[in-house]
């Protein structure tokens, strides 16, 4: 399995916020604790910080270390950008 970049994790991370548009709703903000394992790798571009979630949420002297990230997500509004 090739674990991605951060950013990418992030980005799939705050695109599952959003709920169906049939739905009706809307996602104002949202306050995400995320356990994640990380590492770092070296390209021609230079070091990359690589994470994804955990393979399994269970404790175990077997597995990597996992960091837990926390993540504040907020709407930004039209008149903002």
């Amino acid at each position: 399995m090739t674990v991605p970049p951060l950013a990418e994790t992030l980005v799939a991370l705050v695109e599952s916020l959003q709920p169906p548009d049939s739905s009706g709703l809307e996602v104002e903000r949202a306050s995400l604790d995320i356990p994640l394992e990380g590492s770092v790798a070296a390209t021609p571009a230079g070091a990359v910080f690589k994470a994804s979630l955990p393979h399994t949420r269970w404790r175990s002297g077997f597995l990597p270390p996992v960091h837990v990230a926390h993540l504040d997500v907020v709407q930004k509004d039209q008149d903002d950008r």
